[in-house]
Order: C-alpha cells, then structure tokens, then sequence
C-alpha cells in the first residue's frame, strides 16, 4: 500500500513539473539582431541587441539591455501578456554606464514570437545566439 502511495505521489509530482515547464515563461537572454546579416560578429552600427536578464556585476543583480551606443540598465520589469515592459536608464557610453551619469529613460517591451523569433517595441528580431552560448567575458 505504501509503495501505491509514492508512485501516486511521484506521478502527480512529475506531471505538475512537466505542465510547469510547459507554460515556463519565454526567455528573452541572447544576442538578437533584424536579420542574420547582423548577426555577424562586426564593429559597427547594426542592430544586434544583447539582452542579459539575469546579469550580475560585483555580485548584485543589473539586468541590461545592450545596442550599438545604447547601453540599458533594467530598472524594472513588468510581466504584460506573455511578454515583459522594461523601465531602462539607457547610456550613450560604457563610462556614462559605469559612472550612472547622462542616462536617459527610455521603456522597451520585449514579446516573443514564434521560433526563436523576439518582437522589441514591436519590431521583430531573429535570435542569433543564446546567451549560453555566448563568451563569458560579455
């Protein structure tokens, strides 16, 4: 009777873990870009956009939202539909960045779109890389 009872329980614990990991939220972290031309890893202007949710500098959370001279700390994230609305303090410079000096706000709204595909203030972008497969140094 016992054993009747854990299979019971492991299959009901195993059912909720896969229904959870089936609605788990998107993830937005990786390198994005408008088409897989920029993609390429090449100075310059272009419109990759490096989005590490999860980032942490000198052990404290600093999500970050990265273009070409536009560098975005996340100040806020806010579920909207099965996307998020984030309140950024966006830098011209790293120094600007680095210091918090000569910020601007700016709202950026990420929603996801089908096969790795991610729509950023409703322009769509295709994923060039996962954030884990990105170099550490980043």
């Amino acid at each position: 009777m016992r054993n009747v009872v854990l299979i019971t329980l492991a299959s009901v614990v195993a059912a909720l873990a896969a229904q959870t990991s089936a609605h788990a939220a998107p993830t937005f972290d990786g390198l994005w870009a408008t088409s897989r031309k920029d993609c390429r890893d090449k100075d310059g202007p272009d419109s990759k956009t490096f989005i590490d949710l999860e980032n942490v500098i000198k052990g404290k959370p600093a999500p970050l939202v990265d273009q070409y001279e536009n560098h975005c700390r996340v100040d806020r994230k806010t579920p909207a539909g099965n996307g998020l609305v984030l309140s950024t303090t966006c830098f011209e410079f790293w120094d600007d960045y680095n210091k918090g000096a000569n910020g601007r706000k700016v709202t950026i709204r990420l929603s996801p779109g089908p096969k790795d595909t991610l729509k950023i203030d409703g322009k769509p972008y295709l994923l060039c890389k996962r954030k884990s497969d990105l170099p550490k140094d980043r």
